[in-house]
């Protein structure tokens, strides 16, 4: 297999341009979660059209949903639950997609027949154990049928036998935002913390999109944190539904922005006070001293010459952004910063945390771990030597590498094609940045 290098350099002069930026990954695929199991046919409009959103919408498909894409436009027949033996299915290939699989698992629960849910090699070692124990909580018979105890997963449906559970800590939010986008065509779901969930901003964004598809969703909160969620029976609401742009590509773009002293970038069509976590980025370049200033085009950045980011860093609610903030500071930060919150990294595409501090050493830096902490100090000024920086098979790499390209020049991006997972007109989108080109 021949791997796709880009060859990244600095812009001679800072840019101006506006850039455009792509439909928001984690509303599209809890879209299309809602959209099969809607009680009218579904227009997404605005929908990301990426690999993992295509994978889980052929998956819906698979199951017995009818779907089709027009003019960029995503239809779903709804009228769910799912029935998978309607298109002869009884097994589904998940490819590297970590939420498109666990949101799949809760929705083969409503199905009307067994099936098998599967996925490439990184997705099988990625934990799984969440959604079996719930679902199994529920009634529900997920099978490991692999050598591991994750993917591939065998789903027997059956009705819930309870619709009442509690939630401890879990390796991910996925699993509990699954959890809640079937709940109500299950016949509803009453959920408690017994301790803080884990990237609690995400469950929040899909509390948020319940109530958006006409979901009644009682929550429960102590000092800001959930402690019960009230899922009552019902049925998403059909018609058109708008997909925003997204908060992890608008701050990946803004970031590269920031990298570029002088550079003035307008981000159309994005919304810094989006629900979306990594939207909390964009607050936090602003505290480093960058301009950013929204209107009815979008969002308009103008980098200054340095950032002054805090000591420290409470990621937690923007985890998707950490590779490309840590970049950033590396490059235009004024002195070491600490990256916290950052445990759910470890079981993405990559370990982000062990990569991302590849990726700064590769350059000559001397970024630290500790525990689940991220440290990063600026980066020595740049060589002339050519450096190529390997995607690692993820696509928040692959972003991370184009940044420390643009800043110094003379930067290879290997296996570059893997931002289709999210970005998929990534490397045309953000040309006009700065000089890359296909190597």
């Amino acid at each position: 297999m021949v791997t796709q290098l880009i060859a990244v350099e600095r812009p001679t002069t800072a840019p101006r341009a506006t850039l455009r930026v792509p439909g928001s990954k984690s509303l599209t695929c809890r879209a299309i979660v809602l959209g099969a199991l809607a009680d009218a046919p579904v227009e997404l409009h605005g929908a990301l059209h990426a690999d993992d959103t295509i994978t889980l919408l052929q998956a819906v498909h698979g199951m017995g949903v009818d779907t089709r894409v027009e003019a960029g436009v995503m239809h779903l027949a709804g009228g769910g639950p799912p029935q998978p033996h309607t298109h002869g299915l009884d097994r589904l290939d998940m490819g590297m997609g970590g939420a498109p699989a666990r949101f799949t698992l809760a929705l083969a629960a409503l199905a009307d027949a067994p099936i098998v849910i599967d996925g490439g090699a990184r997705l099988r070692q990625r934990p799984m154990h969440d959604a079996v124990a719930l679902l199994g909580s529920l009634g529900v018979a997920v099978e490991p049928i692999g050598e591991g105890p994750g993917l591939p997963l065998r789903v027997t449906p059956a009705p819930w036998a309870t619709h009442t559970i509690d939630i401890a800590d879990t390796a991910t939010s996925q699993v509990v935002s699954s959890l809640l986008l079937v709940a109500a065509n299950a016949g509803g779901l009453d959920m408690h913390f017994t301790q803080p969930p884990t990237s609690a901003a995400y469950i929040e964004l899909t509390i948020d999109t319940l109530g958006k598809w006409g979901i009644d969703v009682d929550v429960q909160r102590a000092d800001g944190v959930l402690q019960r969620i009230n899922v009552r029976r019902g049925t998403p609401s059909g018609g058109v539904h708008t997909i925003a742009a997204d908060a992890s590509s608008a701050a990946t773009a803004a970031c590269m922005a920031c990298a570029l002293p002088g550079a003035h970038v307008t981000l159309h069509n994005v919304d810094p006070d989006d629900a979306q976590p990594d939207a909390a980025a964009l607050t936090l370049l602003q505290r480093a001293g960058a301009s950013l200033r929204a209107d009815e085009q979008g969002l308009h950045i103008d980098a200054p010459d340095h950032l002054q980011f805090p000591v420290t860093v409470d990621a937690s609610a923007m985890p998707d952004a950490v590779p490309v903030l840590a970049a950033l500071a590396a490059t235009q930060g004024t002195g070491p910063v600490r990256f916290t919150g950052l445990d759910t990294l470890r079981v993405k595409e990559c370990d982000r945390i062990e990569g991302t501090r590849h990726l700064l050493h590769a350059l000559g830096g001397e970024p630290t771990i500790e525990g689940d902490d991220l440290l990063v100090s600026p980066l020595p000024a740049f060589g002339d030597d050519i450096i190529t920086l390997p995607s690692m098979d993820d696509h928040r790499m692959a972003m991370a590498g184009a940044l420390l390209g643009l800043w110094r020049g003379h930067v290879r991006i290997d296996d570059a094609d893997v931002v289709t997972k999210s970005w998929p007109t990534f490397w045309n989108d953000l040309a006009p940045l700065g000089g890359w080109a296909r190597a």
